[in-house]
């Protein structure tokens, strides 16, 4: 059997009388046997006025768990069982516990509390216990391993016929299993407190009773792991109204099982409509779901909050970064969420850079550049040369760049004499050499989360001649440098402004005014800053050194990392 600790274990529990006092005349606990009646909600007097007594609540459970009563402990809700079980068989500084993480978080902070030495194994990247890894340390001896199934924020199982493996092969080890969303998963670890000496088993009134309120938990075990806990426990936590409202409960208690079976299939349908709008989702065996948002993720929590709807940003959590929870409400609940969801969608723009940041024109506009430079000036234009003017800032236009590196060689052409020379050979060599460098799939399910655009450097007659069937079901809108004869190009915002005007973006929806801009230049960086947008630079020309410094806040070395960044 699992010894308590050694303070523990020269305790007595304090017995106080706890039933049949309130028809008597109570002079023997110092209550005020009178009270406040007309503040009591229409209470009975004695129930407000007298200690609480649990034996009908205990009968109840008892029965409708086919549970015998002294396997089980009414508890503060179930955080107060959690914490009990930590302080009664955790010797402090001397035992170790293992736990999962992510998880419930007060799981980690009671064990520390009780100056427990925590092993903690990170969930897969399925985001499921790693049952392997948890084994891996039960092994090296482990005094408590404490996890809660469903677990929270994942929603992640341990399987029964894990957890029996476990309690089997590791008698010495007492596992605790916290079931706050018992009543919403496909199993429980129940009926196995029957077999096992040392297996514990939290469920809480909070969830799907209805009563998070109210504070109402139960430690079901075996009675000598119970007993232990009864010395350390608190004899009168759980509140008289507690009590009264779950032997209520307890009587309906097809009726909340059904309410939880309903609750889960509307999960079902909302998951459905969250994947079909674009965004990855963990489902787990709770009445909550995890979605992946990104770097908006404390945005995306904000919008909902002045919307009035409250989500949880659980980004801060290991392995969970971008990450929002999301609980299940009500049918009218949750057709507000996915309305929000789709005006959130409306105010969220995504604007890209064209070349060399959604398409690689290293062989059609730079080799044009090379080609003009090595024939003007009879010397060869290199690599290093043509990022270091893009290095300086001021030359985003393939032909300005050509028309200065010409200068600077001593050779004086006009830009448009530049032009006149460079586009017909453009669009001889593009058609055969310009390719995506991000997958079109990855855009179109970027579409369903995010307004996307186009600004380009390039002319209009650049863009259409060879992408533009390519881009329109893919962007609402691309921008070229020609597009607007007032508005200076980049390095200035005036192109970004004017895509942002004509999708209807205002400054106040966005953590960013107006959203991002995701290119690859210095100008496209310094564009973005001055428009307002969040800069996110990708290091097909230019190294992460000089995009931060040019004022990219974000740097991506492949397009696989935009999906970290924005879900």
């Amino acid at each position: 059997m699992i010894q308590p600790r050694k303070t523990v274990q020269m305790l007595q529990a304090y017995s106080p009388p706890l039933e049949g006092r309130r028809g008597l005349m109570r002079l023997d606990f110092n209550e005020n046997t009178t009270g406040f009646p007309e503040s009591y909600g229409g209470h009975e007097p004695s129930l407000m006025t007298s200690y609480p007594e649990y034996q009908e609540l205990l009968d109840t459970l008892s029965t409708q768990w086919q549970i015998e009563q002294d396997r089980l402990l009414l508890t503060n809700g179930s955080d107060e069982g959690l914490f009990t079980t930590a302080f009664t068989f955790i010797e402090p500084n001397v035992d170790t516990a293992v736990i999962s993480s992510p998880t419930y978080a007060l799981i980690p902070h009671y064990l520390h509390l009780v100056q427990s030495r925590v092993v903690e194994v990170a969930v897969t990247d399925a985001f499921e216990y790693d049952v392997d890894g948890i084994e891996a340390v039960l092994r090296q001896g482990v005094k408590l391993a404490m996890f809660a199934s469903p677990d929270n924020p994942t929603g992640a199982m341990i399987p029964e016929a894990k957890l029996r493996q476990w309690c089997r092969d590791f008698p010495e080890t007492l596992f605790v299993i916290d079931e706050a969303y018992a009543e919403y998963a496909p199993t429980t670890a129940l009926p196995l407190t029957d077999e096992f000496h040392n297996l514990l088993v939290t469920r809480t009134f909070s969830k799907a009773w209805g009563m998070a309120g109210l504070r109402l938990g139960v430690v079901i075990g075996h009675p000598q792991l119970v007993e232990a806990m009864r010395r350390v426990r608190s004899p009168y936590s759980v509140n008289t109204l507690a009590v009264s409202t779950a032997c209520r409960l307890l009587q309906q208690s097809r009726a909340v099982l059904e309410q939880a079976r309903e609750t889960m299939q509307r999960k079902a349908r909302v998951i459905e409509a969250v994947q079909q709008a674009g965004y990855r989702v963990v489902p787990g065996h709770a009445n909550f779901f995890m979605m992946y948002i990104g770097i908006r993720a404390k945005a995306f929590c904000e919008f909902f909050r002045q919307t009035g709807i409250l989500v949880r940003d659980r980004s801060s959590m290991p392995k969970l970064d971008g990450m929002v929870r999301v609980s299940i409400g009500s049918e009218a609940e949750m057709a507000h969420f996915l309305k929000t969801l789709e005006r959130y969608h409306a105010r969220q723009t995504l604007l890209f850079d064209m070349d060399d940041t959604l398409v690689d024109t290293s062989e059609s506009f730079d080799a044009v550049i090379k080609t003009l430079v090595e024939k003007a000036s009879g010397q060869p234009l290199q690599d290093s040369e043509l990022q270091a003017l893009r290095a300086e800032g001021g030359f985003n236009d393939d032909w300005e760049a050509t028309t200065e590196l010409l200068h600077r060689r001593g050779i004086q052409k006009t830009l448009e004499e530049v032009v006149a020379e460079a586009v017909p050979l453009y669009l001889q060599l593009a058609p055969q050499t310009e390719r995506w460098i991000v997958d079109p799939d990855f855009l179109a399910n970027l579409k369903k989360r995010y307004r996307l655009g186009v600004v380009t450097g390039r002319s209009r007659l650049e863009f259409e001649a060879l992408w533009k069937e390519r881009f329109d079901p893919l962007f609402e809108l691309v921008v070229c440098s020609d597009d607007y004869l007032d508005a200076r190009k980049k390095p200035q915002p005036d192109l970004l402004l004017k895509a942002l005007e004509r999708l209807g973006q205002e400054p106040e929806y966005n953590a960013y005014p107006g959203g991002y801009y995701i290119g690859n230049s210095v100008d496209d960086m310094q564009a973005a800053r001055a428009a307002g947008l969040g800069a996110v630079g990708i290091t097909t020309t230019q190294t992460s050194e000089i995009l931060t410094q040019a004022g990219a806040e974000w740097v991506l070395n492949s397009w696989t990392e935009l999906e970290r960044l924005f879900g």
